[in-house]
């Protein structure tokens, strides 16, 4: 085998470890100078999103919109999760997807309200569908939404903000309808949606 042919292969694995060593995601952790955590505004407490609206289509939009706090429990822990903006298409990130694919960026903030603390991974609780279904998390070199080598929902202590962007590969001519949180990686009934328009 040619070098000019394992070239692209060995830059397509070292993609993929990264994106599954620590979620497509970007980290920043809010504290005061004091060494306090921040607080964002108190959340309304709506309970989880009311059942899709029928359209036909898994994937129908649903939930508050962007921008909106929402409150769920974890193990151990209340979140309290905000989706600040979908940046669709996510242009200039030097995005890895797949042919036929569109990066897209989902901005959020995750406060932990505690009492616990709250161990996760970004791409295993955010997910984007559209009307074609879920999207593949993706991994996006620079940029607002670049993944860092550490993800933003590991270790969150009681108390703590986090905010960051999760991306995904949306099939073309696809737009993003919903955002969800599942926490704990989806093991818990638990989940909380967002209409993505």
């Amino acid at each position: 085998m040619h070098l000019r042919a394992i070239k692209p292969l060995l830059a397509q694995i070292a993609a993929s470890l990264a994106l599954c060593a620590c979620g497509s995601t970007t980290t920043t952790s809010t504290t005061a100078s004091t060494g306090q955590a921040r607080r964002p505004p108190p959340a309304r407490h709506k309970g989880p999103a009311g059942p899709a609206r029928r359209s036909g289509s898994p994937a129908a939009a649903h939930g508050p919109g962007v921008g909106r706090a929402q409150s769920v429990r974890a193990s151990g822990t209340t979140l309290v999760v905000t989706v600040t903006s979908v940046i669709d298409p996510l242009r200039g990130s030097g995005a890895n997807v797949p042919p036929g694919t569109t990066p897209v960026g989902v901005q959020v903030s995750v406060h932990n309200a505690g009492p616990g603390g709250y161990d996760s991974s970004a791409t295993g609780d955010f997910s984007l569908l559209s009307a074609g279904g879920p999207a593949a998390p993706a991994f996006v070199s620079k940029g607002a939404c670049q993944t860092p080598l550490r993800d933003f929902m590991n270790a969150i202590s009681a108390g703590e903000l986090r905010t960051g962007c999760v991306s995904f590969a949306l099939p073309n001519g696809q737009k993003p309808t919903t955002v969800r949180f599942s926490p704990d990686g989806g093991h818990t009934d638990h989940r909380l949606s967002w209409a993505a328009r």
